[in-house]
């Protein structure tokens, strides 16, 4: 029995490994037995027509159109089984752990909100039942598909948001179990949560390890991995930024920026300022002052 990659052998020419999230319409005539599938991203099945079942581990869900289905990445086996009309027809949309941290970076506060506080079990697969949202949300997705192109990535996400957005809504505490599924990445998620959200403050890099719950050395080599680069050069350039959107606005004085991006001193702050635009920060402001003017 041959093995699936998903999503990279459903449409070779169209798959591209840098975009986080992908959408692909699937149809087959015919039923399926026990495919071998190995998901490389986390899957959304939206069922059009026909019914699936899926084992993964030591579970099995079957699903007809009256459902979608969340699977984790991971191998599974899936049967496929058409409908009284002849076809299994669905819309697939894939997504990586990257795509689901940054939704809930994104959108923390609403998460926040919408949180029981129950502890959320892990789970392989989840499913939704369709109302009329979701049936209507499939049907813009297809006709998006019958364009007969390639997806822009940034409408492939507006639409993934979307539907998550909307889940969110109804079925909080169903959704969230998706964060046991990323798998490896919730301690990321937490890194990112701690230090974007620090960014202005006078925190230093240890203490954003403690907050993290972690060894300095292990917060170090996973920040890496997330922002491929050392938490001070990046915390340094991130605080740069803020400080150079500030000085555009001409009615901000130089002297006043530093404490805003969690600098103790003027001096210190203007020492670090030029280390990463090579000018101080009142020349910076001169100079794009006079550009706009």
């Amino acid at each position: 029995m041959n093995v699936i990659n998903l999503p990279q052998d459903l449409n070779p020419a169209q798959y591209r490994a840098e975009d986080r999230v992908l959408i692909r319409p699937y149809t087959s005539p015919c039923n399926t037995k026990k495919n071998r599938v190995i998901l490389h991203r986390n899957m959304i099945n939206l069922l059009i027509e026909g019914r699936k079942t899926v084992i993964y581990g030591g579970q099995t869900t079957t699903v007809n159109d009256n459902a979608i289905l969340f699977l984790a990445a991971g191998s599974c086996l899936t049967t496929n089984v058409k409908s009284d009309n002849g076809n299994f027809q669905s819309v697939l949309l894939y997504f990586s752990d990257e795509a689901l941290l940054d939704f809930y970076m994104k959108y923390d506060r609403l998460i926040q909100a919408q949180q029981s506080g129950k502890q959320l079990p892990a789970a392989s697969f989840i499913t939704f039942e369709k109302d009329v949202f979701l049936r209507n949300y499939i049907e813009s997705v297809r006709h998006l598909l019958q364009l007969g192109q390639p997806l822009p990535q940034e409408i492939c996400i507006l639409k993934f948001e979307e539907l998550l957005l909307y889940l969110l809504q109804t079925a909080p505490d169903t959704l969230l179990q998706l964060r046991a599924n990323a798998t490896g990445s919730m301690q990321d998620f937490e890194i990112r949560k701690a230090v974007e959200g620090n960014i202005t403050r006078p925190v230093t890099v240890e203490e954003l390890a403690f907050l993290c719950s972690m060894s300095l050395s292990t917060f170090k080599r996973r920040f890496t991995k997330i922002y491929s680069t050392s938490p001070q050069r990046w915390l340094l350039e991130q605080k740069m930024q803020v400080a150079a959107r500030l000085l555009l606005d001409q009615q901000t004085k130089p002297g006043d920026v530093y404490d805003q991006v969690g600098y103790e001193s003027h001096s210190s702050f203007t020492k670090a300022f030029r280390q990463v635009f090579g000018v101080t920060p009142s020349a910076y402001q001169e100079q794009n002052l006079n550009v706009q003017a």
